[in-house]
């Protein structure tokens, strides 16, 4: 067996590649500086060595006189202008820098050394350039909740908005996240000018470095809590050193191209955040990124610009992108304020430990929290990776504010009691269910400094994302299991949505009175359901509610846009640790096999040089069949290998090892369907005993 185990080890590796790559390979396909030199170098010595060929066939025939001399200066000459000529870019060279007004990224993009190709991989047809128009191309965010990214473009110019990461659903088996599609911008990412985010939300900044390095790292402009997360995150990357990060001040516009950005701050749950007026040639496009509209936010959150909002109306602008997330909830979101007094009353009557979970970019929420404690006498402890590392960010940017011998690490938790409960409060992550969250190893009783007990509450201050529910109910009942009392939103108002609700979206939409409305960021009945409420209350026309699709174009030129047949190919790009590949993938197929059907090895041992079979072959199977059914299967699917090479080789002697593989693999597949009716994943192996 001990041979079995060791070959076992190397049975669940493929022989053709996987589909998923991984992170170093992937770089390795990209242009470094050393790499470009040693091209550069190699062209020229090939380009050299040509020059002095013909300038000894020259020198041989022209008996040494003077005239040829000064032919072979000629040549020289005429072959360094050609070269120099062959290296310039066949496209108009534009003095446009790389990220617009920033005068120090001009030489990124002085020239390229190809026109831009076809947005479909394999095809080297240049990518169409319509003149005049603007293509505005969603790469992300619609029919689903996150991922979010918008590519504009008008000419020789592009610029994007956004470029985050989804969580992956539960039948993306060992993914972590999902990004957009961004073939079309690495095709074109020449004419990139740079990346505008709205707010800090992994939902749209979290495909930031995996996305960035594909694009050459083109600038990116945010605002100054958004760039300090983006810094982290290009920290834990290794990206700081090639990153170009320039922040925004919402007052001041900034110019990328051809196109004025201008900003209006919006209320959402994370401060920072803000909405686009985007200048194109072909009119103004209105962007409002993640908004609700709040009279009294929480202290960090700040007041959204209602003037420059309400002023928008009068600017004639062409094009609305509206988020969707609550276009189906009727009235207005509950204000921070009032949320803030909720948590008040729970932390001030509770009389135990309390615990609270929520969102750990919501920085005006845990201040709320933080002041709660203080009033209420009680010692507040952090729990959870990212809630540390963006309390420090928003606390040394000056958007949370505490005392510092006021807040300590879990680890530090006391485990001998020395810290009343009374007097103890935890803030932690997990308010989604995540399986290595905080709150979920509290609730399976693996957290190192915390158990939960009898007389403990906890207080989940937030609301289930879209496809977590279940996750979060597993964690809800497994503490009440421990005795906790559990505090949700359907108990008391202690969490707010960040996404306006129908009486917001309306307001929004009155305010900015666009001639076209393009509903974004959410599902597809979500946005249905904003451009119904419209068409309803805010006077926009039937035909002028556009519903896009990811990589659908939308076509742009004076005074009017409209939907173009032209697609651009979006897949879903999945990230599994340092690797990357997409829905419909070999390994995607293994993994959903193997977790319903179990895997199944078949050894056959051959004499490497007669080919002939050496002993019956070893079967090994892990979640495919159970051990009163193992010995007779186990035998039977023995046979069927064995049988399945014999007839192969009689067939054709000179089979490869592929073929045989293959050949076994459909044999053995054939009986465990009719069989068992189960298909495992199957590895047949070949071994020379």
């Amino acid at each position: 067996m001990d041979k079995l185990d060791a070959w076992m080890k190397r049975a669940f590796s493929l022989d053709k590649p996987e589909e998923i790559s991984s992170t170093s390979k992937e770089k390795k396909t990209f242009s470094t500086p050393k790499g470009k030199k040693k091209v550069v170098q190699q062209k020229e010595e090939k380009k050299q060595s040509g020059r002095i060929k013909r300038h000894k066939s020259q020198k041989n025939n022209s008996n040494h006189n003077n005239n040829t001399n000064k032919q072979v200066k000629e040549n020289r000459k005429r072959d360094d202008k050609r070269d120099t000529q062959q290296k310039k870019s066949p496209t108009k060279k534009t003095n446009r820098p790389q990220g617009g007004t920033n005068q120090s990224h001009q030489s990124t993009h002085k020239g390229s050394a190809k026109p831009p190709r076809s947005p479909y991989k394999g095809s080297s047809k240049p990518a169409v350039i319509h003149k005049g128009k603007v293509k505005i191309i969603p790469l992300g965010g619609l029919n689903e909740v996150g991922k979010n990214m918008l590519a504009i473009e008008y000419e020789n110019d592009i610029v994007i908005v956004d470029m985050g990461f989804e969580f992956p659903g539960e039948d993306m088996l060992g993914i972590d996240y999902v990004i957009p599609d961004i073939t079309y911008l690495e095709e074109n990412k020449k004419r990139i000018r740079g990346v505008v985010i709205t707010h800090g939300h992994l939902d749209h900044i979290g495909g930031i470095p995996y996305i960035l390095p594909k694009l050459d790292y083109p600038p990116i402009y945010a605002t100054k809590l958004t760039k300090g997360l983006i810094e982290k995150r290009g920290e834990e990357f290794k990206q700081m050193n090639l990153m170009k990060l320039h922040t925004i001040d919402p007052d001041k516009p900034i110019k990328l191209g051809v196109f004025l950005f201008k900003f209006f701050r919006v209320c959402h749950s994370i401060p920072d955040a803000v909405g686009l007026e985007i200048d194109t040639p072909i009119g103004k496009i209105v962007h409002t990124g993640d908004f609700k509209f709040d009279d009294s936010p929480s202290i960090p959150q700040g007041r959204a610009d209602m003037d420059k909002i309400e002023a928008l109306g009068d600017k004639n602008v062409l094009a609305l992108f509206c988020e969707s997330t609550n276009s189906v909830k009727p009235g207005h979101s509950m204000s921070e304020k009032e949320v803030g007094k909720v948590l008040l009353k729970e932390i001030s009557e509770c009389k135990g430990r309390i615990i609270v979970a929520s969102f750990s970019s919501q920085i005006g929420r845990i201040q709320q929290i933080l002041d709660a404690a203080e009033k209420c006498g009680r010692n507040v402890f952090i729990s959870g990776r990212s809630m540390r590392t963006n309390m420090n960010i928003a606390s040394e940017l000056g958007y949370l504010k505490f005392k510092p011998d006021s807040i300590k690490d879990v680890k530090r938790y006391n485990k001998q009691n020395k810290t009343a409960d009374e007097k103890t409060l935890i803030i932690t992550t997990g308010s989604q269910g995540e399986s290595v969250s905080a709150l979920t190893r509290m609730a399976n009783k693996e957290h190192p400094q915390v158990q939960v007990k009898k007389g403990d509450t906890i207080i989940l201050s937030s609301s289930p994302i879209i496809g977590n529910e279940r996750a979060i109910f597993t964690v809800i009942n497994s503490l009440s299991l421990l005795g906790a009392k559990i505090i949700h939103n359907q108990i008391a108002d202690v969490h707010t949505s960040g996404h306006g609700k129908q009486e917001e979206l309306k307001k929004m939409i009155n305010f900015v009175k666009p001639k076209y409305l393009i509903p974004i960021h959410g599902e597809y009945f979500m946005r249905q359901a904003l451009g119904d409420l419209a068409k309803k209350h805010c006077n926009i026309k039937e035909n002028n509610v556009i519903m896009l699709q990811n990589g659908d174009v939308l076509m742009g030129e004076r005074g009017k846009v409209s939907k173009a047949k032209e697609k651009i190919e979006t897949k879903y790009i999945l990230i599994d640790g340092k690797g990357e590949g997409h829905i419909g993938s070999q390994v995607q197929f293994d993994r959903e096999m193997m977790s319903q059907n179990g895997a199944l090895a078949v050894l056959v041992y051959i004499d490497k040089k007669t080919k002939k079979l050496k002993g019956a072959p070893d079967v090994v199977s892990r979640g495919f069949i159970y051990m009163h059914e193992s010995d007779e299967i186990t035998k039977e699917i023995a046979k069927i290998a064995r049988d399945a090479y014999k007839r192969i080789i009689e067939k054709n002697p000179k089979s490869d090892r592929r073929d045989i593989k293959l050949y076994i693999k459909q044999t053995v597949d054939q009986y465990t369907r009719k069989k068992l009716e189960r298909r495992p994943l199957i590895i047949p192996l070949i071994v020379n005993a």
